[in-house]
């Protein structure tokens, strides 16, 4: 309390009786000296045998009546000092506790965020090494989960406890940055291997059972660490390394640590960079139709094409398949970029002729979608594509993950006359046993059968070929080459393949080459077998 609180009674009471002495004065002063005078000065009449008994009860008169006066000001006057030293204290208490929630976490009691900023700019300003141990505990999502908040907020309370152990045997400063992420400042150690051992011994303790209701292994933690002298000079940038290893730890298989790796970091930033043209691709549909011509066998008309992606990027440059699909694959881009191919690819076949087919492989993820059948029959019915003219080709391991899903929609499509290819046939896992529980009209014998200079496969594609007699499918030889002439494609033929596909035939091209390249033939001869 200051001085002005503990002294404002006393001038209270000094007030109350200068106020007294005051009036008592002054009524005094009035009916003996100044209310005669006054009389006189106005000409008016007095008595100045007036009894001085009177006098005195006049002067008492006003003295009460003056206290009187000032008893109900002053209760209110202590009420309002009361109440204004009570708001000051309560103003205190309010602003001690804003302070300390600005600079600590609630929950865990280390210092959050914004603090750790500042300390850590502030030792860089002071050209301190400065080392940032990023944790982020692995699995703790789980637990939530499993065990609800309350475990989980006792579990961050304890992984708190333990690091500010650590932090306090080391010299360093805990912090916990939000969530289940926490943070190590280290000012003293420049030495990897003393690094490490801190590392691991953060692992360790993060490791140990947390509490008795959870799984012993049911914890661990995962660190990235960043070095003023080696990284960055840079708060944020520090931090950002810092959450950069820490990542690339999560990646690796958790429970571990890394320090920033400027190399990894330019993979990262590549890769990053690389899943944003990505993205603007699918948006822009850059990544474009190529078309595959697909020939009857023994007559070589061409009957139909195979959609192949490929990325005609900005620059000029084209990317295979090979270069993206498993990026798109990652970032669950497949599914919207097989709709736009679909979509190009219809848009350039409108001025071919009506009985050329479209071919195009299916991802796994999206044969098991249980909504893939009606969006792709509901695109085609859009682009007024003839179900019977289109046919999808999935692989046999596309088809492990979830036999029955893949059952079902292969039936739906089957159903609405959508031809289906077991594409890659004879490499997969059990390729008979597929073809008898799925609605399969074609099989396309893998190209690794009819490598060049290699007939040791053949009899394996007589097999084949006689089995799909027996079947009553369609097959189309894939990888024809112009090495395999005069021979190959005439023994194809003769040993009942229906369809061949490869370099022999035509390289992929684009809508507009392959629209120039049908025109420049004669009129091609239907042929009614691809279905």
């Amino acid at each position: 309390m200051t001085d002005f609180h503990r002294s404002h009674p006393y001038r209270l009471v000094q007030l109350l009786l200068l106020t007294l002495l005051t009036m008592g004065g002054l009524s005094i002063l009035w009916e003996f000296k100044l209310e005669a005078w006054s009389m006189h000065w106005l000409g008016l009449p007095y008595d100045g045998n007036f009894e001085n008994g009177e006098r005195w009860r006049f002067v008492v008169t006003s003295i009460g009546f003056s206290l009187l006066s000032l008893i109900l000001p002053t209760v209110l006057l202590k009420r309002l000092v009361n109440n204004t030293r009570s708001s000051y204290r309560r103003m205190q208490r309010e602003q001690s506790k804003t302070e300390t929630l600005a600079r600590y976490d609630s929950l865990s009691g280390l210092i959050n965020r914004r603090v750790f900023m500042e300390m850590l700019r502030t030792g860089l300003k002071q050209a301190e090494p400065m080392v940032i141990m990023l944790i982020d505990l692995d699995r703790f999502k789980a637990i939530n989960d499993k065990y609800g908040h309350c475990a989980g907020d006792s579990v961050l309370i304890e992984v708190a406890s333990r690091l500010s152990k650590i932090a306090f045997e080391h010299s360093g400063i805990a912090a916990r940055l939000g969530g289940d992420e926490f943070c190590l400042l280290l000012m003293d150690y420049r030495e990897e291997a003393a690094l490490r051992n801190i590392a691991e011994s953060i692992i360790a303790s993060l490791s140990r059972p947390v509490l008795e209701t959870l799984e012993p292994s049911s914890l661990g933690a995962t660190i990235g660490i960043s070095r003023s002298w080696v990284d960055a000079v840079d708060a944020s940038a520090l931090l950002h390394y810092a959450d950069t290893a820490m990542y690339r730890g999560k990646n690796s298989g958790r429970s571990t640590y890394y320090f920033h790796d400027i190399e990894y970091e330019r993979q990262r930033r590549a890769q990053f960079d690389l899943d944003f043209a990505l993205k603007q691709a699918i948006e822009r549909e850059e990544i474009v139709p190529f078309f595959q011509p697909i020939v009857a066998l023994p007559s070589q008309a061409v009957v139909g094409f195979e959609i192949l992606a490929r990325w005609v990027k900005p620059d000029g440059g084209t990317g295979m398949p090979s270069d993206f699909i498993p990026v798109l694959e990652r970032l669950g881009l497949i599914p919207a970029m097989t709709r736009s191919l679909v979509r190009q690819a219809c848009l350039a076949t409108k001025e071919w002729d009506a009985h050329l087919h479209l071919s195009l492989n299916v991802s796994a993820a999206m044969i098991t979608d249980e909504l893939f059948p009606d969006r792709l029959l509901e695109q085609l019915r859009q682009e007024q594509f003839p179900f019977d003219r289109f046919e999808v080709e999935i692989t046999e391991e596309a088809l492990v993950g979830n036999l029955e899903a893949a059952q079902r929609n292969l039936s739906r499509l089957h159903a609405h006359g959508i031809t289906v290819a077991l594409d890659d046939f004879g490499i997969g896992y059990s390729g008979l046993y597929h073809l008898t529980r799925l609605s399969i009209d074609k099989i396309k014998i893998d190209r690794s059968f009819f490598e060049a200079g290699n007939v040791d496969h053949l009899p394996m594609v007589e097999a084949i070929l006689g089995m799909a007699r027996s079947l009553k499918m369609k097959v189309t030889a894939e990888g024809i080459e112009q090495v395999h002439l005069p021979h190959l494609p005439s023994w194809l033929a003769s040993n009942g393949c229906h369809f061949a596909q490869g370099y022999l035939y035509g390289r992929p091209q684009t809508g507009f080459d392959t629209a120039l390249n049908l025109q420049g033939q004669p009129r091609l001869k239907r042929v009614v077998a691809f279905e």
